[in-house]
């Protein structure tokens, strides 16, 4: 199929539609969706820029965060397949540019994957999921700490105290349940294998009973290191951009929002205005600063999403047929 002549042509097309599809969306989403140039003149009548160290530290970060998501991609697809660390860039900045214009970020899986160059795409795939999850699973574990955080002091939630009550409880088991899950893949695979519908995918799904717990947990540390590199870099933007709060309550808006935004379905439409809404409703609890909490999280998707991904469609452009 991928050596068709067809779907060589297929692809020749697809490069350069890409390539205007993704400008035309980064366009649209800056100035239309997220009306940065507007943000960014409000935000120069009110305030000052911060010292430009800190936009210094969140650009270098970049290389850590997906430096560390290259490594642990590599050493998930190791397993099947022998890839150097230069290529699992390569894969992980590609699968940057799809995630851009999908829904859910779909579109990495397509991109790391098409690096791939005997592994079977769609168990590439599911490898993928592995390391996605584990980014979640550790999204949600922080969260959990911002749902104490919030908790502790519900004249800041009003309303929506008798809701963390319950939702306290429910998140920690549905997080315990998470983590056991991922370590026990083997086990749940060996478990499911059995049944008869799933005989059919059992050559695709079989990389779920790949991995010892060690090398689970070893994913889970990455996801981490790298998490905390992300959180890091958001709290740089809000020093940047004079976002006049404390620590504590930063990182717990922080944590929130990054949980916020990695449980809610994003589909197209609905991505474009979560990133702002979720950010403004956690950090409107502590500051009215709309215009720097919102370039905050903005810049945040620019430094870490958009400049990797225009890196990424050179690399799709460059890559083989």
């Amino acid at each position: 199929m991928f050596q068709s002549p067809s779907y060589q042509k297929l692809i020749k097309i697809a490069k350069p539609l890409l390539i205007l599809v993704l400008t035309v969306f980064v366009f649209f989403k800056l100035f239309y969706s997220y009306h940065i140039n507007t943000l960014f003149a409000r935000f120069e009548m009110q305030s000052e820029l911060g010292s430009i160290l800190y936009l210094g530290a969140a650009l270098l970060f970049v290389f850590a965060n997906w430096g560390l998501e290259a490594v642990k991609w590599r050493l998930l697809i190791n397993r099947f397949e022998p890839m150097t660390y230069t290529t699992a860039i390569k894969a992980v900045f590609s699968g940057v540019t799809l995630s851009i214009i999908t829904p859910n970020q779909i579109g990495d899986f397509a991109g790391r994957v098409i690096h791939l160059e005997t592994m079977n795409k769609w168990r590439g795939s599911l490898v993928t999921v592995i390391g996605h999850t584990a980014q979640v699973i550790v999204t949600l574990v922080f969260g959990l700490f911002a749902l104490v955080f919030f908790s502790n002091d519900f004249s800041l939630i009003g309303n929506y105290a008798q809701l963390y009550q319950w939702a306290f409880p429910i998140a920690f088991f549905i997080t315990v349940a998470l983590v056991w899950a991922y370590l026990n893949l083997r086990w749940i695979y060996q478990k499911v294998s059995v049944w008869k519908w799933l005989q059919k995918v059992e050559k695709y799904i079989d990389v779920f009973a790949s991995y010892s717990k060690t090398e689970l947990l070893k994913i889970l540390f990455l996801s981490f290191c790298r998490y905390a590199v992300f959180l890091s870099q958001y709290y740089f933007l809000l020093k940047f951009f004079q976002v006049q709060i404390s620590f504590l309550p930063a990182v717990a808006c922080i944590i929130a929002t990054f949980c916020v935004q990695s449980i809610v379905p994003s589909f197209l439409l609905l991505e474009i205005g979560l990133r702002g809404v979720s950010a403004l409703f956690f950090f409107s609890m502590f500051v009215n600063q709309t215009e720097a909490v919102l370039l905050s999280a903005y810049s945040l998707w620019i430094i870490n999403m958009l400049l990797p991904g225009m890196v990424g469609m050179y690399f799709i452009y460059k890559i083989r047929s």
